[in-house]
């Protein structure tokens, strides 16, 4: 049950949807002990919102906040989603640094691992350094990669995180996104703190949800 008050953000936009499956991945993130609050849950709804066709309202999803267990714990909840509710072949996240896209595998490890009712649909986890994985045996994957500098290739899902979004450059987008046309009802979802005079890539990003984008959620 989500107790908190939701707090309007200054920015919210995004697609008319005809429904959405954010309430059923509230509600089981909340038996396992993760609930989304009331900013998470709204964000949630956008997310896993669909059109009339039964497919995603938004390819990319933004959210721009400096507070960092509401974005992290987005993106928890979401994979969560994605894994045990929508059944996606692929969830890529990716951070700017190794330690980083580490400590989330770390997170979402414990996290499913540590309840019965997720555990038991897991079929592997891989540890490897760099090559962290969770496989259920329902044949989803959610798996954890650090970005390169020279691009975003290998970051290819059904569904792709880019946590640290501040730190995107064109080359990560330039090799990412075109590959994305090729994959069933595809999402990216930025996630980021405002960034600095460098972050070229997140204000472009920031700008088109500001002013509205029919096929992106801004908040």
């Amino acid at each position: 049950m989500i107790t908190s008050e939701l707090v309007k953000p200054a920015f919210h936009t995004g697609p008319q949807y005809t429904r959405t499956l954010g309430p059923e991945v509230g509600e089981l993130c909340e038996m396992i002990g993760f609930g989304p609050d009331a900013e998470q849950q709204m964000l949630l709804d956008d997310i896993f919102a669909l059109n009339s066709r039964g497919t995603s309202a938004s390819f990319e999803h933004a959210v721009i906040a400096c507070r960092q267990n509401l974005k992290t714990g987005l993106f928890k909840q979401a994979s969560i989603g994605w894994l045990f509710v929508t059944d996606q072949r692929l969830i890529v996240w990716s951070a700017h640094e190794f330690r980083t896209s580490q400590e989330a595998f770390r997170d979402m490890e414990q996290l499913i691992a540590g309840n019965p009712m997720l555990a038991k649909r897991v079929k592997n986890i891989y540890r490897g350094n760099g090559d962290e994985a969770i496989e259920l045996h329902s044949g989803s994957r959610l798996i954890f990669k650090a970005r390169t500098k020279g691009g975003g290739r290998g970051l290819t899902g059904s569904k792709v995180i880019l946590d640290e979004a501040f730190a995107l450059k064109p080359e990560h987008m330039g090799a990412l996104l075109p590959t994305l046309s090729a994959v069933p009802d595809p999402q990216v979802l930025y996630g980021s703190s405002a960034g600095n005079a460098d972050a070229e890539t997140l204000r472009a990003i920031r700008d088109r949800g500001r002013k509205g984008d029919p096929r992106m959620a801004y908040t």
